[in-house]
């Protein structure tokens, strides 16, 4: 993107404020956020929000190694139970919205799989949802296999969730999805 992604603006507030806000849902207990050892601006940003930002001694090189530092965090600081889910979403969604999630919570509720994975016309997007015990599964992931590694090679089965949210899909890579984004939802802003 050339710049801080997360701390772009769209319409009153910035990408990751707009994830964060969109996030405030009953069912969402704590929001944990890794990020760079470096990153003060997104420190600084997110100062007043209640979420856990934790900022490991060494950054880490790709979204496995992030989302085993969050799950080590809250496993020392909150124990989870096994019955317990976590969600994955990359900080550059912002246009997930609290109704989305609602309707993908109830679609998890009832779910019996350890994994679910929303689509939008067969394609898949963010959150997914996992049962805490898969956590164990994230940390016997080798060095070069991400997270998809576990229904690709490690025998998971996840729930793939078909629903009518193209959301799910947009992410902010390159500055024509930041400029797709405030186009297609201006009137979200």
């Amino acid at each position: 993107m050339g710049t801080h992604k997360l701390l772009l603006t769209l319409g009153k507030e910035t990408v990751i404020q707009r994830l964060v806000h969109g996030l405030s849902a009953p069912f969402i207990t704590r929001i944990v956020i890794v990020t760079r050892k470096d990153d003060e601006r997104l420190k600084d940003h997110l100062s007043d929000m209640d979420l856990d930002l934790i900022q490991p001694e060494v950054d880490p090189p790709d979204m496995k190694q992030s989302v085993q530092i969050g799950l080590e965090w809250i496993e020392a600081h909150y124990q989870p139970e096994e019955q317990d889910s976590w969600l994955l979403i990359p900080a550059d969604h912002p246009v997930l919205k609290r109704e989305v999630l609602e309707v993908l919570y109830q679609a998890w509720e009832q779910c019996e799989a350890d994994v679910m994975v929303p689509t939008f016309q067969n394609q898949k997007g963010h959150p997914a949802f996992f049962r805490w015990s898969v956590s164990r599964d994230v940390f016997a992931l080798q060095n070069d296999e991400g997270i998809n590694a576990l229904w690709k090679n490690h025998g998971i089965q996840p729930k793939l969730f078909e629903c009518d949210f193209p959301e799910i899909l947009i992410d902010l890579d390159t500055p024509a999805d930041f400029e797709s984004v405030q186009q297609q939802f201006s009137e979200d802003f």
